[in-house]
């Protein structure tokens, strides 16, 4: 009898929950943090995921439950649960595409964002950015200038309207630029480093403030790497291009590597471009101990080159200059860059994580430009420079609670950019000054807090969040001799935000999201007109559906609106950011990703967009530039018989280029492709821009000019043309 007793007491505690909770770490086999791994309990069918740390808690585990781990990329893994295993260690190991292996939990863009990256891997700086859906670049500067940036009916510039950040901290945007407010330039990155591409859609992420109004994107260097490899590639246009990653120290408790990227090209131009740009990077991590981690990186960048500028149509009309002709040749520039950031991080218990990270950027700028020929000097012609210096000074903590459903992330942080010899002068043939038009110093310092919280219940996902931004500008005006030319600003922001996700079934997921965000004005303009806005708010709302069909197939669709408080256009010729007034747009987005064979996906974004002025006083209501229609996508082909390649396309609809649609920016459709061969360790590739040879206008912009032997200005479109056919051999070692 007593023997039965006690046996029936073993069984009843073998029934009761192993815990409160199951904790555990998933990481691959190089030990890389895996986020947004689905962790499911196939006996009661609940679910979680894995945070940016790897981490994850489940609720209400008992012995004999199984939990099933899966990502994109990575063989599923099952683990029965016993009484000694309420932390689990989880290692996944990397496995062929397969889309079947989609969670329809996960969040939207880092389903799509997974599924691009493995199918086109990125291998230029244009490719990071056309990379996020809806997404569309130009350049007109000769190669060495930051890319123009439209998305959600914005031309958003060089970054106005983008939040754009590396490893999740280091600033890209620049406030207060001398060419364009949240100047983003991205060359400073080498293709071959970047592990991933995080895109979100809209202002609802907490921890990105000024310039998230459209969205924002972080790319998250490498750790490690795999492999030294060494890569080549040359071209038409006497292209060139070396780049390498190799491998200095790897053991148990720190490793560490050095990246290399030189690039060299004359251009497709009539005046030879003459680009040069050089990168290096230095990547380190070191495991203090189990709970002490710390991570840094160092990077250097410079470039130089010269550019034709944008061209008017009449001259093309005429015959006196073709396509690729200039007005100016001596437009250019040159930049530099030098990158620290550091990251601490603390695993104070298994529920709590602290994480320290502090930044430095130094960093050059200049740039010579000629929107209007001879406009406004009839002689000299309106050549400008454009120049800075400055260094940006960083630092955020941030602060993890996980306990039972819900998820709590703090963090107050600091930026501070000390903005030296910004200046704007009128000059002819780069080695003439003739005038300064603008030239201060700048210091802008923008502290903040927020606090994003994560509740889950059953099939339904919540995360209420807010930010609070306290940005405050000091201006020291050179050629302004009264009140010592220094003047200030400040103002407070609130921008609250709220997410929710209900999931219908394993194949079916709505969502909610709504949000205020905000950018700055430029300093500049600001002395100008005091009563301009400091900070401009703007307000988002999502709402969508994504959806598993067939297993192997991925469709998602949203519907948006952003109101702009108001619209700041950039006016690089006279160094200030004009207020446009108040706008709204609104626009339907369309994904689609498939596997049709094992080897063979198709993928496709469509995107429509209403934008419109709303002052009512206005009698032209269209945003300048605003896409309407646009639209990417391709087959891909992935390590069939050790050949991969793609056909891919780019859409991009008719615009206007002015207020009342008098003028109009062609849209165009090209097509492009590659191809490769992997043996071993040799990777064999050729990629081709522009298969059809179309005429197609890169950038394009309503601008009014006048020519040396014109009696009056013309408002028309200028334009920058884009890459005629152009190909390109790759060839890549794995060492």
């Amino acid at each position: 009898m007593k023997q039965k007793v006690v046996l029936t007491l073993l069984l009843g505690f073998a029934i009761i929950p192993l815990s409160a909770q199951v904790r555990g770490v998933i990481v691959d086999k190089e030990g890389q943090l895996l986020q947004n791994v689905t962790i499911q309990n196939l006996n009661t069918q609940r679910h979680t995921h894995s945070d940016e740390k790897g981490t994850f808690v489940f609720e209400e585990c008992k012995v004999a439950d199984s939990l099933k781990f899966y990502l994109l990329g990575y063989r599923s893994q099952k683990i029965k649960l016993d009484a000694t295993n309420n932390f689990l260690n989880v290692v996944l190991e990397t496995a062929p595409l397969e889309l079947n292996a989609i969670d329809i939990t996960a969040p939207v863009q880092s389903n799509l964002q997974k599924i691009d990256l493995s199918l086109r891997p990125i291998q230029n700086t244009q490719e990071m950015l056309r990379i996020v859906p809806g997404l569309f670049i130009a350049q007109h500067a000769g190669g060495g200038k930051a890319e123009q940036i439209f998305l959600r009916g914005f031309d958003i510039d060089h970054g106005t309207d983008l939040a754009i950040s590396v490893d999740g901290i280091l600033p890209v945007n620049m406030v207060s630029h001398a060419h364009g407010q949240g100047y983003s330039d991205l060359h400073f990155l080498i293709p071959e480093s970047i592990q991933s591409v995080e895109f979100n859609a809209g202002s609802y992420d907490a921890s990105k403030g000024n310039f998230a109004t459209a969205g924002s994107v972080n790319f998250k260097i490498k750790d490690r790497i795999d492999h030294t490899q060494i890569n080549f590639e040359t071209g038409q246009y006497q292209y060139s291009r070396l780049s390498g990653l190799v491998n200095l120290k790897e053991g148990d408790k720190s490793n560490s590597y050095a990246g290399i990227e030189y690039l060299q090209s004359s251009g497709y131009f009539d005046a030879p471009q003459d680009l040069k740009k050089l990168n290096a990077l230095l990547k380190y991590n070191y495991m203090i101990s189990p709970r002490l981690k710390f991570k840094s990186s160092l990077s250097y960048f410079k470039s130089s080159w010269s550019a034709s500028g944008q061209i008017p149509e009449r001259e093309v009309r005429a015959g006196r200059i073709s396509r690729f002709g200039s007005i100016d040749p001596t437009e250019g520039g040159a930049t530099a860059r030098l990158n620290w950031n550091g990251q601490l991080d603390i695993l104070s218990s298994r529920n709590q994580f602290i994480k320290s990270n502090s930044y430095f950027t130094h960093y050059d700028f200049q740039l010579f430009s000629n929107f209007t020929y001879f406009l406004i000097d009839s002689i000299h012609g309106d050549q400008i420079e454009q120049a800075e210096k400055r260094n940006i000074y960083g630092s955020e903590l941030t602060y993890d609670y996980q306990q039972s459903q819900f998820k709590l992330q703090s963090a107050i942080g600091l930026r501070l950019d000390d903005i030296r010899n910004s200046h704007l002068t009128h000059t002819q043939s780069r080695t003439i000054f003739l005038n300064d038009i603008r030239s201060g110093n700048t210091t802008e310092a923008n502290a903040y807090g927020y606090a994003v919280l994560n509740y889950s219940l059953h099939r339904l996902n919540i995360s209420p969040q807010v930010r609070m931004d306290y940005v405050k500008m000091d201006y020291f005006d050179k050629l302004n001799s009264t009140q010592n030319g220094q003047i200030s600003f400040a103002q407070t922001i609130v921008s609250p935000k709220f997410i929710a996700e209900y999931r219908l079934d394993q194949n079916a997921q709505l969502y909610f999201k709504t949000g205020l965000g905000f950018h700055s004005n430029d300093a500049r303009t600001l002395i100008l007109n005091p009563s301009a806005n400091l900070l401009t708010r703007s307000t988002d709302i999502d709402l969508g559906a994504q959806v598993k069909l067939f297993k192997s197939h991925l469709l998602h669709l949203n519907s948006w609106l952003i109101d702009m408080e108001d619209e700041l256009v950039y006016v690089g010729d006279e160094g200030i950011v004009e207020s446009n007034g108040p706008t709204r747009r609104y626009g339907l987005e369309l994904g689609f990703r498939s596997q049709i064979l094992k080897n063979v996906f198709l993928e496709s974004d469509i995107a429509y967009t209403h934008a419109r002025a709303k002052d009512d006083q206005q009698i032209a209501k269209f945003v300048p530039l605003a896409v309407k229609w646009c639209a990417k996508g391709g087959i891909n082909i992935l390590n069939w018989n050790n050949f991969s390649g793609s056909i891919r396309y780019r859409y991009l609809g008719d615009r206007p280029a002015t207020e009342d649609y008098s003028l109009i920016a062609k849209g165009y459709l090209l097509c492009d492709f590659n191809v490769s061969y992997k043996y071993k360790y040799l990777n064999i590739g050729v990629s081709i821009e522009n298969i059809t040879n179309q005429k197609w206008n890169e950038a394009q912009f309503a601008t009014v000019s006048k020519l040396r032997n014109e009696s009056i200005p013309v408002e028309e479109i200028h334009f920058t043309p884009g890459t005629p056919f152009n190909m390109r051999l790759r060839v890549g070692i794995l060492l």
